[in-house]
């Protein structure tokens, strides 16, 4: 038992280290370009010392990479089992979950995409999400022709960019809504667009 306790306690500990280095690195972005970033300044910043940093990473890089690899494994916890027809018929469970996400920490999201590097890596991930949209059974329905096709990927595109802008804006106090009430408006305001959409094309 007492072994047990003791290994879920390095557990947390781990976690909460590599928390710390993450989040240093991150808050150093924002002043900052990486490549002048040092061990000593990550260190110093999550006040730690360097044999801890270097029992959970070797190089900045490698905790730039597994700043990335948390992200996404966050972003797949969170919608794994989603598919693009899914979210498409009910759009509300996808925004619950992005809400979700967002509201467990806040303000580390806020200061990730604070960062150059990392809000840009966001905004080009878009063109992967209209991609994904592109691949449901609902644009393989209705995208026989050409123009078409052309119109639904310009609306998923809106729909993408609006989205990712509306949490940003969010996210940083500029729109007086609560990520909590999100869900409910972005859904509607989703099928706004995918709706009538469709309905044209019948």
């Amino acid at each position: 038992m007492e072994e047990k306790t003791r290994v879920k306690a390095e557990y947390r500990s781990s976690l909460r280290s590599k928390r710390l280095i993450r989040e240093a690195l991150v808050s150093l972005m924002r002043a900052k370009p990486f490549e002048k970033i040092t061990i000593t300044d990550i260190v110093k910043e999550a006040d730690i010392n360097r044999g801890t940093f270097y029992a959970h990473f070797k190089d900045t890089s490698e905790v730039l990479e597994s700043i990335k690899e948390n992200a996404v494994e966050e972003l797949n916890e969170a919608f794994g089992a989603m598919t693009p027809d899914i979210i498409l018929a009910n759009p509300r469970p996808f925004f619950e979950a992005l809400s979700a996400l967002l509201s467990r920490d806040r303000e580390y999201y806020r200061m990730l995409l604070s960062v150059p590097d990392f809000r840009a890596m966001v905004e080009e991930g878009r063109y992967s999400v209209v991609d994904y949209f592109m691949k449901s059974t609902f644009t393989q329905h209705f995208a026989s022709e050409r123009q078409k096709r052309e119109k639904i990927q310009a609306a998923f595109d809106f729909i993408v960019t609006a989205v990712t802008g509306t949490y940003f804006d969010i996210l940083y106090g500029r729109l007086p809504l609560e990520l909590e009430a999100a869900p409910e408006l972005m859904t509607e305001l989703m099928g706004s667009v995918v709706k009538p959409l469709s309905e044209s094309f019948k």
